[in-house]
């Protein structure tokens, strides 16, 4: 057999084993996202229940610190990959932190918006235990938006605001540099040597009158 048969026989049994893992991996995957839309609704809806304690005060502030937080620091981080600095590996990266400090409010989400069973059971807990909870997480969420949007704007303009200072102040500069060395140039442009020139006509004075 040539080394050319060879190789082509190591490439295919190379695509056969990447083929084999990609389908191993997808099926783990599905299997992992089953088996936790199964639990993990019903689990969150455990985790806020033993929080709030049936306190409807208690759920009214914790859907707030969740919502607000779990909203507004992912929309913070995931805003840094929209920097031309950041490449995009990186950018994939800020991507998965953003979402995964999300996670507490997408499981909120993911019992309130699915109909899976898991999901209708997660509602009985947080309707009957919680009561509050879901809607001041979604109020406070919206809250979170709207200030990172104000504050984005805010900084914007404060940053074309500082932009524009800085342009005046060198525009400045430059009109008292050219207006400094037009002063030196018309300072160099007068007749120069008078004492000089009165001297000489001085000498020549004496020197015609014999002295």
């Amino acid at each position: 057999m040539t080394e050319q048969a060879q190789a082509t026989l190591r490439k295919k049994g190379n695509w056969a084993a990447t083929i084999i893992l990609a389908g191993a991996a997808v099926l783990v995957l599905v299997i992992a996202y089953f088996a936790l839309a199964a639990i993990l609704p019903v689990w969150w809806a455990n985790v806020i229940r033993d929080q709030v304690r049936g306190n409807l005060g208690a759920g009214i502030l914790l859907g707030m610190f969740y919502g607000f937080t779990f909203t507004l620091v992912p929309v913070m981080v995931a805003w840094q990959a929209t920097r031309k600095a950041v490449r995009w590996p990186w950018k994939l990266a800020l991507l998965l932190v953003a979402v995964a400090l999300a996670t507490p409010n997408l499981l909120t989400a993911a019992i309130m918006i699915s109909n899976s069973t898991a999901a209708h059971n997660g509602q009985r807990i947080l309707g009957t235990e919680a009561t509050w909870f879901p809607l001041w997480t979604q109020l406070s969420a919206v809250a979170a938006v709207v200030v990172f949007a104000a504050g984005t704007l805010l900084w914007a303009n404060w940053r074309q605001r500082g932009r524009k200072v800085k342009a005046f102040k060198k525009a400045d500069a430059e009109r008292s540099r050219a207006a400094a060395s037009a002063a030196t140039e018309a300072t160099a442009g007068k007749p120069a040597g008078t004492s000089i020139d009165a001297g000489t006509s001085a000498a020549s004075a004496d020197r015609a009158n014999g002295r």
